[in-house]
């Protein structure tokens, strides 16, 4: 069986340890994306001649990752956790372990680097504006392929996504409906909407209007654009009533926490990972068809989004439930907006969704 341990070997002639992720102070209240505490080395799995769905084929590209928790005898305990569009495989770091929301005790956890970030191949390789023009279908992908090949599971017991993680879950649903047999979604949508896909192109115009950007080959990484996306970015995440309640420090705080996480990034791999966001449709491979899209998935779902949410909604999540069986929906409270899905364990907003998704995970079979 797999040790209890965080997993920490790598591949030998596998370089991991870049620098890139995510560095700096950021308060885990203040941001959707919450940056890890400690950097811990993942597993690296390689992934031979990867095909995107555009048709470019990559002869390697990995997918890091880490586990918590002992796998059954069985295999049959395995949750993967799935990050937003911002984090990395420590996002949900916080709430996983001994007697926490995904209860390592129980649960064999792995998280990963989702395609494009973090220490999984991603265009700060070198690659830059030459890395394929992925999409949440080519991140599923890869997930896909760590789950079935390199962890060798016959399935999972759950996924669990937030923000753009929800929507790479669904598609792990959609397309790999026997893997999955149970699915967590805070704040999903079956598309981006518009009003996301236009706060999206905004990010990616404010990064390219910074000098350094140079059409994205830059020699220097466009810091102050990036920081200035990530200004843009804030009100978006949370509501009108939350920046009326909180004090103009707080607020300086927290939009300079946003701006320092945004300029931690790699400016090529932030266009292009929110180039995927906004593009994202389950429908696509459907002819358009939503609803033939949703029919595919075979799991009961739990839909957590969030009341306030004024960047992705509740009107996706509502579609979802219209169109699947066995699907439970609940609102999260509050004037959180988008950030109610943030991993805060001694919020509010985190203690609704907790007690959810223990009774979810309790009762799936």
């Amino acid at each position: 069986m797999l040790s209890t341990h965080v997993m920490r070997c790598r591949p030998a002639g596998r370089v991991v340890g870049r620098s890139r992720a995510w560095v700096g102070a950021v308060l885990a209240a203040a941001l959707l994306w919450v940056a890890p505490q400690a950097q811990a080395d993942p597993v690296v799995f390689n992934v031979p001649d990867f095909q995107f769905e555009d048709g470019t084929i990559l002869p390697d590209i990995h997918v890091a990752y880490e586990t918590q928790g002992t796998l059954s005898p069985a295999r049959d305990n395995a949750i993967l956790l799935v990050p937003g569009a911002s984090s990395d495989r420590h996002a949900f770091d916080a709430v996983t372990g001994p007697g926490k929301t995904f209860d390592t005790d129980t649960y064999f956890v792995v998280t990963a680097d989702p395609l494009g970030g973090g220490e999984s191949s991603a265009p700060a390789d070198g690659m830059g504006q030459d890395f394929p023009r992925y999409t949440i279908r080519d991140m599923m992908a890869a997930e896909a392929a760590l789950v079935t090949q390199g962890l060798q599971l016959p399935a999972l017991r759950a996924v669990c996504g937030a923000g753009m993680g929800s929507d790479i879950a669904l598609e792990l649903a959609v397309h790999h409906p026997d893997l999955v047999r149970g699915l967590i979604l805070l704040a999903p949508s079956p598309a981006a909407d518009p009003g996301l896909r236009l706060v999206l192109d905004l990010l990616n115009s404010i990064v390219a209007l910074d000098p350094e950007w140079q059409g994205g080959r830059y020699t220097r990484n466009p810091v102050e654009g990036l920081r200035h996306a990530g200004m843009l970015y804030y009100p978006w995440t949370v509501s009108a009533a939350y920046i009326d309640r909180i004090t103009p420090q707080r607020l300086d705080r927290e939009l300079e926490a946003v701006a320092r996480s945004f300029g931690g990034w790699d400016a090529n791999a932030l266009v292009l990972r929110y180039g995927a966001y906004r593009a994202h449709d389950i429908a696509a491979p459907f002819k358009g068809d939503t609803a033939a899209a949703l029919g595919k998935i075979a799991a009961p779902l739990l839909l957590l989004p969030s009341a306030s949410d004024r960047l992705v909604g509740t009107g996706g999540a509502q579609r979802i439930r219209e169109g699947v069986q066995h699907a439970a929906y609940a609102e999260i409270p509050g004037d959180m907006g988008h950030r109610a899905i943030a991993v805060a364990p001694e919020s509010a907003a985190w203690d609704f969704i907790d007690t959810r998704v223990r009774s979810f995970l309790a009762g799936l079979k």
